[in-house]
Order: structure tokens, then C-alpha cells, then sequence
């Protein structure tokens, strides 16, 4: 799954900024890899370069706002209804994600992976050459389990209710453990102790 066609995604919702987008993203689809900030900015200036959205202003803390423009809703809906290829990690981000989005986009988009995964009439996942040996064996055995995974996956679904943009401000940085996290008032008592 691309960030381009995720950020497209979310911003069917409505207008937001950077950190916003970086932790919708990353809520919706649960991505494997993790996922830089920076990397959410620079697509958005290629979004934005490429006329796909553009400037909202800005939230009341000056963090600049974006928003779709019609095309970029136009290739967001492509995205969200028309897969491209049967790639499993691409597969489950995807319908993650559009299973969280209000709209029909999820039903069409799960429609199609069926189609994209099921096998196909008159072409068989045999080994046809056996010169390609233990090999091309394994490696069709592989796209079947896969085939079958994907497919259970697909029927296994639950109906979620979409949710909208969170609106409260994400925090930023890592939680501090317990143990190091010092209250006011430990840090008085520790500076009476020392005194």
C-alpha cells in the first residue's frame, strides 16, 4: 500500500494536518512497518505538487490544514474500490483502511480482492515445467496457501462501523515508563532530602 493512496484515503474525511494523517494512517491500517512522520510531509508536498490536495489553512495552533481537491478525491475513490494486484500485505492495509471509511468503498474493494484471488477458470497453479524441479513445486504450493489464506481472510470479515477523523491533539514522542516518571511532589521531596 502506497502513503500517497493512504493519505488520499483519510483525507476523505476531511481536512487535516501532517500528524493527524501519520496517526490515522497508522490506526486504520495497523501497518507492519513503521511509519516516519517526515515521510507523511513529503508526500503531502508531492500531493500537493502533483494537484491532488492543497492548502485548508490552518488549526487554531497554526498547523497547516489539507484537504482533497477533485482529483485527488477522484484517485482516493480509485484507490479505495480498484485493486491493482492480488499483494497480501497491500491487500489487508487496504481494506483495513476502507473498511474504516464511511461510504461503499469497502463491499467493492473486498468484491474485488475475491476476484483478483480466486483461482481462474482454465489456469492451473501446477508445475508445468519440471526442470524448475523442488523449487517452482514449493513456490506453487506457496501461491496456493496464500490463494486460500487470502480468500478465508476475505470471507472472514466483520461489518465495522467507520469512524471520522479524531479530532484531539496526538501526542507526540514516546510514553515515559513508570518508574522514571517523576510527580512534583517527588520532586520536592527529593530536593528537601538533598537540602
Amino acid at each position: 500500500m502506497t502513503l500517497r493512496h493512504s493519505l488520499l484515503a483519510v483525507l476523505t474525511l476531511g481536512p487535516a494536518y501532517g500528524y493527524q494523517l501519520h496517526a490515522e494512517v497508522v490506526e486504520r491500517t495497523r501497518r507492519d512497518a513503521p511509519l516516519n512522520v517526515g515521510q507523511v510531509y513529503s508526500t503531502l508536498d508531492r500531493l500537493r505538487r502533483d494537484g491532488l490536495v492543497e492548502d485548508a489553512g490552518s488549526t487554531p495552533d497554526n498547523l497547516p490544514l489539507y484537504r482533497l481537491t477533485g482529483s485527488g478525491g477522484i484517485e482516493a475513490r480509485m484507490y479505495l474500490t480498484e485493486p491493482d494486484l492480488a499483494d497480501w500485505h497491500d491487500m489487508v492495509e487496504r481494506v483495513l483502511l476502507a473498511l474504516s471509511l464511511p461510504g461503499d468503498h469497502a463491499p467493492e474493494l473486498i468484491a474485488s480482492y475475491r476476484r483478483l484471488w480466486a483461482p481462474r477458470p482454465g489456469v492451473s497453479d501446477e508445475v508445468i515445467d519440471p526442470t524448475g524441479g523442488a523449487a517452482q513445486a514449493s513456490a506453487a504450493h506457496a501461491q496456493r496457501l496464500l490463494r486460500s489464506a487470502a480468500l478465508a481472510w476475505l470471507d472472514s470479515l466483520p461489518q465495522l462501523d467507520p469512524w471520522p477523523l479524531r479530532t484531539d491533539r496526538r501526542r507526540r514522542g514516546r510514553r515515559a515508563a513508570e518508574a522514571d516518571v517523576q510527580t512534583e511532589s517527588d520532586a520536592a521531596v527529593s530536593r528537601d532530602a538533598a537540602g
